[in-house]
């Protein structure tokens, strides 16, 4: 590699084989086994180990170019991470599903993705199997049971002689399948290659200032884009290695930063805060720390000034993107973190920040309107649907739905959403899906679902709902209902029962004032 723009024309198994060269023993990955244990791995080893599952694989019938869905926490993070890394050699693509799903949410996103094989945990292979019955199942911990299309997870150490095909070497080639949460009530699928995985990796790692040899920790859960692109990318395209957290309570991730000397920790703002607070309760060692990101939903500034105090010697990096861009968009780097308070950041390297009108025009600094995010890591669509895609990617970006501004030096500052999406420590909900659950029950006449402050998640879902006339509603058999069809984190945790929902004149429902029904922020 003679230049650094280089890595934008790799595939991610070449950047893993560049970097294994560069420095085959610095860690690479640092990752919980189904097994139990943590497993460290330098680059040549993960190299091998990516080569080997690749070839263990292929004995299981899966070809170059399949899909393969992945539902599996991050307590099996080391086969999660493993299996996207076999698929990317292979030139196939891998789709990690959210474990939390309810059955109807699962049963879409395996229906939409099809995939030849599901790698998880045996305890959850009936279940895939009931809405997915031809897939392979590959099951990561235990004796594989069942029919004759179930198998072991292809550990590595069972491949140590293998045959493998060329290595993909074109970056458009796809690599993976992110899911999201959209206005609708039905996620999408974001279609990401190898090129937009390495340069989502090569932007955000030289926003935030990774440095080869940095031990890059985080807990984002594998189903979301920031696992692969964001924690796993923009370590290696910078040389780094990634402290992958399993299931952690937060005296965990702070004795697991000291056990692995991170010296970079990232996490939404909700954990960094519960960090913090467990940090002011106990003694733990965090002199390896040298700098602290977060992203994903608003920093309260008193939380910014309690790291401050608590961590001096910590600085303070916030970027904001989203599954579609990379996520790359923008960044606030520590000097700024202060006197530009409220704001998101400026662009990240090579990526670029508008502010475009309802007509698609742009717009001058100063004036609010919708944030366009365009740069080398904005994705390729979403997957089977070409009208979202049309909808959503224009002028070369992604339209975040975001209503934001851009001050005279470049920094944005966010302000508002088009898209009805509650943000709950950093897990996005539609409300509108959550909304239609409400709707099927049968005394709720009608319901409306809004963002709750919360001092410690950013945002919690709130239901206002008015009953069918002369019932009442029982909150407890409505919970239970909002739970057969929902992720427990979609499920309200506040409610009013009202008698009406206030409406403009043209009968849209005026969110803003049911937002003023819970005007104190929920507490933990």
């Amino acid at each position: 590699m003679n230049r650094p723009d280089d890595r934008l024309e790799m595939t991610v198994p070449a950047l893993l084989g560049w970097q294994a060269r560069q420095r085959p023993m610095s860690i690479a990955l640092s990752a919980r086994s189904a097994r139990g244990d943590r497993q460290r791995l330098g680059y040549a080893q993960l190299v091998k180990h990516m080569e080997a599952v690749a070839a263990g694989l292929l004995a299981q019938g899966v070809s170059p170019g399949d899909r393969i869905a992945v539902f599996l926490d991050n307590d099996s993070g080391l086969e999660a991470i493993l299996t996207a890394l076999a698929q990317f050699r292979l030139g196939g693509v891998v789709a990690p599903l959210n474990t939390r799903y309810s059955d109807s949410e699962l049963s879409h996103a395996l229906a939409l993705v099809d995939p030849v094989a599901i790698v998880a945990r045996a305890a959850d292979a009936a279940r895939l199997r009931g809405f997915h019955g031809h897939a392979r199942m590959l099951i990561v911990d235990g004796e594989a049971e069942g029919d004759a299309n179930t198998a072991p997870w292809p550990r590595p150490e069972a491949h140590l002689v293998y045959d493998l095909p060329p290595m993909p070497t074109d970056p458009d080639t796809q690599a993976s399948l992110l899911f999201t949460s959209g206005t609708t009530a039905r996620a999408k699928a974001v279609m990401h290659t190898h090129g937009t995985t390495v340069a989502s990796g090569v932007c955000t790692s030289e926003a935030i200032g990774l440095r080869p040899g940095d031990l890059y920790q985080g807990g984002w859960p594998f189903f979301t884009s920031s696992g692969l692109n964001l924690g796993c990318a923009s370590a290696w395209a910078s040389g780094a290695g990634l402290v992958f957290e399993n299931m952690l309570d937060n005296a965990g991730r702070l004795n697991l930063v000291a056990s692995e000397q991170s010296t970079f920790y990232h996490g939404v703002p909700s954990v960094v805060y519960f960090m913090i607070e467990e940090f002011a309760r106990g003694s733990f060692d965090v002199s390896s720390l040298r700098r602290i990101g977060y992203g994903g939903s608003a920093m309260p500034l008193d939380v910014v000034r309690k790291i401050d105090a608590r961590w001096p010697h910590v600085e303070q990096v916030q970027i904001y993107g989203m599954t579609e861009s990379g996520p790359n968009g923008t960044v606030l780097e520590p000097a700024r973190a202060f006197d530009k308070f409220g704001s998101v950041g400026r662009a990240m390297p090579r990526c670029r920040v508008d502010i475009i009108g309802e007509d698609g025009g742009y717009l001058p600094q100063g004036e609010r309107g919708e944030i366009l995010l365009s740069g080398p890591a904005v994705a390729k669509g979403y997957f089977r649907n070409p009208e979202a895609t049309q909808t959503a990617f224009a002028h070369g970006g992604i339209r975040t739905g975001d209503v934001g501004y851009l001050d005279a030096d470049g920094y944005l500052f966010f302000t508002d959403r088009l898209k009805d999406i509650i943000n709950r420590g950093g897990l996005k909900i539609a409300s509108i899906a959550v909304e239609e659950v409400l709707y099927r029950h049968p005394l709720v006449r009608e319901a409306a679902v809004v963002a709750v402050p919360h001092t410690a998640l950013g945002e919690d879902v709130g239901a206002c709902i008015v009953p069918v006339d002369g019932h009442e509603i029982d909150l407890e058999a409505l919970k239970a209902h909002c739970a057969e069809s929902l992720a427990d984190y979609e499920c309200p945790r506040h409610w009013r029962v009202l008698d009406a929902l206030p409406k403009n004149p043209m009968g849209k429902v005026l969110k803003a004032e049911l937002r003023g029904l819970f005007a104190e922020p929920a507490r933990v």
